[in-house]
């Protein structure tokens, strides 16, 4: 079964089920929409029957959505600046034409600010390819399976879409061990000033409001908080004290004190081995110590 060229919303999808069942689907075929937008695994039979009959109409009714918008689909409105905003109605409708058939977003920093370096075109396909830049679009290509990472999670609150965008559950796989990993890789890109420390520090901000269960941040989010982290002093500090409060909010005591105290033990033992580096090692173990502290 090939991937969906659309979403909905199953709050408001379930409401509006009396006005679907029996006119549009049947009872089975609507308990078949919401196993499918629910992530929920379908039989062999199941996948055959959606194919058949239910996501044909499906993409009837996304075709007259997008007719009535023009095929124009505005996220986080209230943040984008007017002026972009008309050049991006018009920038998706060229790539819409150049692409076809492909689903298509306009987002990042020439949304909403004064100041920005390129302008960010993501076209999801079913096959990898290399990104390009022409004149002053950056067109990033990205797989079908990015609808279900945190990225597109935060990308999708702030866009200009040729689709409606309005659920996708977060499949990608992020945990304590994946946070750890995330926060010892920007805490050495910070050690060594690295020049792409801005990609890492967004991807730290971005599972630290996940793992919190916080309300994912955008793009627009991301940039000021990256900024304001940036300028400070002693980044470092400001990053220690989310990654303990993530950990100790976001995480059950037995699973976090287990994990910080194997880290500290290996970060002893390395201190042992490496011993010119020791301020640097002790400097990333100090959270750890912490939680276990809080946590004991």
């Amino acid at each position: 079964m090939r991937k969906l060229s659309y979403t909905i919303n199953l709050r408001k999808f379930r409401a509006i089920k009396t006005s679907l069942v029996p006119v549009l689907f049947t009872e089975h075929q609507f308990q078949l929409i919401e196993n499918k937008m629910s992530g929920k695994k379908l039989t062999p039979s199941e996948k055959n029957e959606f194919s058949r009959a239910v996501s044909k109409k499906m993409n009837a009714i996304n075709k007259i959505l997008e007719k009535e918008t023009g095929g124009v689909f505005i996220y986080g409105k209230e943040k984008i600046l007017p002026k972009r905003l008309v050049k991006s109605e018009k920038y998706i409708k060229d790539f819409s034409r150049k692409f076809k058939n492909k689903h298509v977003l306009i987002s990042g920093s020439f949304l909403h600010a004064e100041k920005y370096n390129d302008i960010d075109v993501f076209v999801i396909s079913k096959y990898d390819k290399n990104d390009f830049h022409e004149g002053n679009f950056h067109i990033n290509y990205l797989t079908e399976d990015v609808y279900n990472s945190l990225f597109f999670a935060s990308l999708k609150k702030m866009c200009i879409s040729n689709k409606k965008i309005e659920y996708f559950k977060i499949t990608e796989k992020i945990n304590l061990d994946t946070f750890i990993s995330t926060y010892q890789e920007l805490f050495n890109d910070l050690n060594r000033n690295f020049k792409l420390v801005k990609t890492s520090l967004r991807d730290f901000l971005l599972q630290a409001s996940y793992l919190s269960k916080k309300q994912i941040i955008d793009s627009c989010d991301i940039k000021q908080q990256i900024a304001q982290i940036l300028r400070l002093k002693r980044p470092k500090e400001i990053i220690k004290k989310i990654f303990v409060e993530v950990v100790v909010l976001g995480f059950k005591v037995k699973e976090a004190l287990k994990t910080m105290k194997e880290m500290t033990k290996k970060y002893a033992e390395i201190m042992e081995e490496y011993s010119q580096h020791r301020n640097y090692y002790k400097e990333v173990m100090q959270p750890f110590q912490e939680v276990v502290s809080i946590e004991s």
